[in-house]
Formats: structure tokens, C-alpha cells, sequence
């Protein structure tokens, strides 16, 4: 019988003030649980690889360094083992469960790509309990497997995703760009880890990226593709591009272009429209002859112009937010009402 685990000696965090009323997962480790969200939105430290069962993970994983670091580890050839945790952010005791999913990576995680793809326990399970009293952590007793022989990727130059899930959350069927953002934002019942490391001085990174916008989007929209670094040297070089052209024959593509140190943006606009399908190549070259220090990091961003007809709808939804703006802004890029749609990020290791 799968079993959940009630922490109820850790202790409560100072972040507990949330306004995320439930059990919630954070998207990246200075998250404090507030609505709408900060980016990065891809980077959830409660999704937790191991290549072997751990013994007592729920003192192992609630503990307040443990809290605070992520485990970025890559699944390794094999049976891997996820575990998941989250904070509980309303003013009651938490009872209830969690869901792992993974898809091979997509630019935007829409449900469609990866709410077919349930990761089970080793007794076959697909929930695992959880239990959290109020501003504590809860950690799950058992691990979600993933044997990569047979949770196979399409290709070498693709990476496992994962989105974390608190079932009192239902996996929203997405019919806009403004609720893909919100489910994105503002959702924190969903975690989403959307990132792989990679060695820098190993020759050129090359990864591909599903770009496929399903059909009960219902509406086209033009979106910003940005590329940013963090810790990459001036004078390294990036680019990406897709495997086909837009329906209006235009080409999704980032020239490669030479970075100018922290805080380099680069981006494109483009038209898609329900139904699109490609793959993004996101490539970089350390043509610094710099090396990287470990923890240095390429973030792809999607995000969705917003028409001016939908800003009071954006501002119902909570997706109508000056920070969003305020990050869109780079090279080549001006100030943008935007919704975060979708990021993936590209970590350096120790070389």
C-alpha cells in the first residue's frame, strides 16, 4: 500500500505567508509560493531524481537544507527513482495526493504533451499519498519509477521533462494562450522541470525541442522566442532553429550570435497557429575559449504577445503582469505586454 509522509516535526518555513491557498510546488527555489509567480517557471526543486531507493526520504527531503538546494541530477541509464515534495500553503492540514508525469521536452508544456504519460510506483501505483501540516513540508513517501528503456526519448538530442502534479488540481484542458499562462503562473498544484546540464567544453550543445501548439488552443498567436544567458561568457555563440516553416512560409530562426555577457537577451517573433508541429534545434559553441563556471545557464523562453482586445481578460486571469514585461525586454526586443507560455533551461556542469 502506498504511503504518504506527515512531517510533522519540520518546521514551518518563512514563507508561509503564500497566496497559493493548497499544497503547492515550487518553480524554482526562491519561489515563496506567491501568485502570479517570478521566474523561472521550468525549475522545480521538488522533483527529486535518485539512481537508488532512498531509505527515508521524508526526513531525507524536508529538512531545511535539503529545502533549499534542487537535484538536478540526469536520469541515468535504467530504473531512476523521483520523489516528490511541496509546501502546504492553506490555512488547513493537507491529506491528499501527487502524480508524476514526464514527456520528452517540449518549448511549452501544454497538457496535451504529457498528461498520457503517468509515471508509476514500483508496485504499480500512479498517486502517492501526501500529508502536510499547515506552513510544513510533505514529502512522499514513495518514488515515481522511470526505466529509460523503456520510457524511451525520440532521438540523442532530446531530454526527459517533468510536470509534478497535486490532484486536488485537475490537468486543465488548454483552449487559449492566456489559460496555457495562467496553468504556467499561477497553477503552483502543477510543478514543472523543463532543464538538462550539460558539459560546455565538450564540444557544440546541440538539443531539440518539441514545438507542437495542439488544436483545442483554438486561436493563432504571435509569440516571442527568446534566448538567455546567465554566467555564459561574452563572445560565446548561440542560435536555434526549426525543421520546417510556419504555415505563412516563415522561418523560426535565431542567427548564431555571439553573447555579450550576463543579462544578453536575443529573441524573434513568430505567427503559429493551432496544429503546428516542429522541432527546435537550440545550439551553443564556447567560442570564447572561456569556460563556464558550473551552474551557468541558457534559458529559451516562449512567450505570448497579448493582443490588446484580451488585456482585460489578461488582467481577470492574473496573467497581465509588469514583471512578465519587464523580463521580455533584450536586445532587438522592446517592451511587451506578454504571458509566459513556456522556458527551458540549459545548466553547465563541472567540467
Amino acid at each position: 500500500m502506498t504511503t504518504g509522509f506527515a512531517n510533522q516535526a519540520a518546521p514551518a518555513q518563512a514563507s508561509t505567508a503564500s497566496t497559493f491557498n493548497g499544497f503547492y510546488f515550487r518553480d524554482n527555489l526562491a519561489s515563496l509560493g506567491t501568485v502570479p509567480a517570478v521566474s523561472p517557471f521550468n525549475q522545480c526543486p521538488d522533483i527529486i531524481q535518485s539512481s537508488v531507493p532512498v531509505s527515508n526520504p521524508g526526513v531525507t527531503f524536508s529538512t531545511i537544507d535539503s529545502w533549499q538546494q534542487a537535484y538536478p541530477t540526469e536520469p541515468t541509464p535504467g530504473q531512476n527513482y523521483y520523489y516528490l515534495r511541496g509546501l502546504n500553503g492553506a490555512l488547513e492540514a493537507f491529506d491528499g495526493s501527487v502524480q508524476l508525469y514526464w514527456t520528452p521536452s517540449q518549448l511549452i508544456l501544454f497538457p496535451s504533451s504529457w498528461k498520457n504519460n503517468p509515471l508509476s510506483t514500483l508496485n504499480g501505483r500512479e498517486e502517492v499519498s501526501m500529508q502536510a501540516d499547515v506552513g510544513h513540508i510533505g514529502v512522499g513517501a514513495q518514488p515515481f519509477g522511470l526505466n529509460t528503456a523503456s520510457q524511451r526519448l525520440p532521438n540523442a538530442n532530446s531530454f526527459y521533462a517533468f510536470v509534478a502534479q497535486n490532484t486536488a488540481s485537475a490537468i486543465p484542458t488548454i483552449s487559449s494562450w492566456l489559460e496555457m499562462s495562467q496553468l504556467l503562473t499561477q497553477q503552483l498544484g502543477f510543478g514543472f522541470r523543463n532543464m538538462v546540464a550539460f558539459d560546455p567544453v565538450a564540444g557544440p550543445m546541440l538539443y531539440r525541442l518539441g514545438f507542437d501548439i495542439p488544436m483545442s488552443v483554438g486561436e493563432s498567436a504571435t509569440l516571442q522566442i527568446s534566448v538567455s544567458v546567465q554566467g555564459i561568457p561574452a563572445g560565446d555563440t548561440i542560435g536555434l532553429i526549426t525543421d520546417c516553416y510556419t504555415p505563412e512560409m516563415k522561418s523560426i530562426a535565431l542567427l548564431p550570435t555571439k553573447t555579450n555577457g550576463n543579462g544578453f537577451v536575443a529573441g524573434i517573433q513568430v505567427d503559429v497557429d493551432p496544429g503546428f508541429n516542429a522541432s527546435i534545434a537550440i545550439q551553443y559553441w564556447n567560442t570564447s575559449g572561456k569556460v563556464p563556471a558550473a551552474g551557468s545557464q541558457i534559458t529559451v523562453t516562449a512567450n505570448y504577445l497579448i493582443p490588446q482586445d484580451k488585456f482585460e481578460k489578461a488582467l481577470t486571469l492574473g496573467v497581465l503582469d509588469s514583471r512578465y514585461a519587464q523580463a521580455a525586454t533584450g536586445d532587438g526586443i522592446g517592451p511587451q505586454q506578454v504571458a509566459p507560455v513556456g522556458s527551458v533551461t540549459f545548466v553547465t556542469t563541472q567540467t
